[in-house]
Order: C-alpha cells, then structure tokens, then sequence
C-alpha cells in the first residue's frame, strides 16, 4: 500500500482493484482490509503525523470510490470505517470520515441507516467514568466538545437535505439513543443540544415536533428521578451520633402523605438529629422543594 502523498494515482488504483470484484476474488480486498484495519489501530494508538496522514489519505480515496462500495459485499471494510471513533481521532481523520459517509449516503441509499447510526453515537463522546463535578454549577461545555459535535451535526444535516428518507430513520435512532436517565448531567446536556439543533434546523423541520416531544418526554423521566437527596441536605453519621440520645418526635411532618417510611439514608432510624434541627432541615427541604424550576432547568 502506497504511503507517499504523490502516489495519490496508484493509491486510487490499489483500492479500486481491491474493491472490484476481481479483487475479492483473488483476495486483494480481505488483504486491503486487514491493512485498513491495522492502520486504523495504529493511528488511534499512537497517533503519530504519519500514520494518521496515511489513513486520512485512504478515506479521502474511499470516498472517490464510493460507487464500488456494496453494503454486504463490503460489510469488513465499512464496519473498519465506521468504527472509528470522531471524538478519539485526529481532526483531519475524522473530516474525511464524515465526508466519506456523506458521499456514501447519496450514491448508495442502503448506508443511510448505519452511516445516520454513526452520526447519533457521536453526539456525545465515549461513555468514561463520571466525574466528580460533572452536576455542579451552570453546564459549560469546553470549546472541543462543541466544535466536535458541530462537525457532526453539519454533516448530518447535509445528509438529511440530500436523503429524503433519512429523516424518518434519524428520529428511531434518536430515540433509541438517549442517555440512559443515570447518566450525569453534563452528559445528558450535550446529547440533548444537539437534538435541539437538529430540530431547528431546516433539515430536521419534517421532523422537528417528534423530536421535541422525544426530548421532552425523556426530560420528564430525569424529572421523576430526582432522589430526594439532590434537595434537602442528608445528615452524615457524625451528626446522627450527636442526636442518638434523642428521640424522634411522633408527630414527625414526613407522616403527611403517607411520607413517614421514607429512609434517606437506606438504614433503620435508630439515630435521630436534635428535634429542633431535624424539623428546620425538613422545612429547608420542603421549601427547596416547592422552589424547583422547569425539568430543563434542572438539568442546565
């Protein structure tokens, strides 16, 4: 496989051979395939200039080639292609990716789905450990972050002006790709941004009152999951030893509505805080309580 960049031409001509019917016959493709594949692993693990040049430089010739492609014919190669991650690559890696599916989707229909698949994962990044902080303050995302998804949503709406049936299939895949209700906050924002601006977008106006409703109905499912220990302070167990010789008062206002089993803490009530301070924090709590904003609010 050629590396130098003026070797563009026989560049184009190794891939097209491998493509070709001949080449899978004669095992040219299976080869190509496991160069693409090792290449690809290259490039994200080290990510050295060269590497990574060479690989953009195979997707930009892919994606003059895009009229060889066949979706079960191909299937090894696209499932290398598309399993690139846009959030883990280079820049220029990732461009050509998103050219490459773009070009894909308007000569062969039959990539619309897997392609729209590849854009509605790359929303967010890969899901990692959650940080410590990722709920407090006001949701700023960084300037990667949104740089990152405004490439993706830029080539997904020129995939749904080109595609007159993509519509239909980004709204199923939207859906079925919300964060899960446990993901964090910051998380949940990104996702949910970008939905926004696929709604108002031009492109997205066939389908802009479905995703709406989708992402207000996935707002009201956070809203349920609001524990009660995102509003009132829960006591630690230094303050539950201080109050331990107190007794809890019968006549507690967590009886009201049915409330008098609830267990902040998943542990038995053997140890009470001073009545006095147990009955502000439960007022506090109410107070916030009664205060809370919009589900959206809530969230950024």
């Amino acid at each position: 496989m050629s590396t130098q960049p003026d070797d563009s031409a026989l560049l184009h001509e190794y891939v097209q051979h491998a493509l070709s019917k001949q080449g899978i016959n004669t095992g040219a493709y299976k080869n190509f395939v496991k160069e693409f594949s090792a290449l690809r692993k290259k490039a994200e693990q080290s990510g050295s200039e060269l590497e990574v040049k060479m690989l953009t430089n195979l997707l930009h010739t892919l994606k003059n080639l895009v009229s060889l492609l066949r979706e079960r014919t191909h299937d090894a190669l696209m499932s290398e292609v598309l399993g690139i991650k846009l959030w883990n690559t280079a820049p220029e890696v990732r461009c050509a990716v998103l050219e490459l599916v773009g070009n894909l989707v308007v000569v062969n229909s039959a990539f619309t789905h897997t392609c729209l698949q590849l854009l509605v994962y790359s929303f967010l990044p890969p899901p990692s450990p959650p940080q410590p902080d990722a709920g407090q303050g006001e949701w700023q995302p960084s300037q990667q972050e949104l740089n990152i998804q405004a490439s993706v949503l830029n080539a997904l709406n020129k995939m749904l002006a080109l595609v007159p049936t993509a519509p239909a299939s980004l709204l199923s895949l939207v859906v079925q790709h919300m964060p899960h209700k446990l993901r964090d906050r910051n998380t949940q924002c990104l996702f949910l941004s970008a939905v926004f601006a696929v709604a108002e977008a031009p492109s997205g106006r066939p389908i802009r009152d479905s995703l709406l409703a989708a992402a207000v109905e996935h707002l009201l499912t956070l809203d349920v999951e609001i524990r009660w220990e995102d509003i009132v302070d829960v006591p630690t167990g230094q303050e539950e030893e201080e109050g331990e010789s107190e007794q809890e008062d019968p006549e507690d206002i967590f009886e009201l509505e049915g409330m008098s089993e609830l267990d902040i803490n998943g542990q038995p009530h053997s140890h009470a805080l001073p009545h006095e301070q147990q009955q502000q924090q439960q007022q506090q709590g109410l107070q916030q309580l009664l205060s809370l904003p919009a589900p959206l609010l809530v969230l950024c």
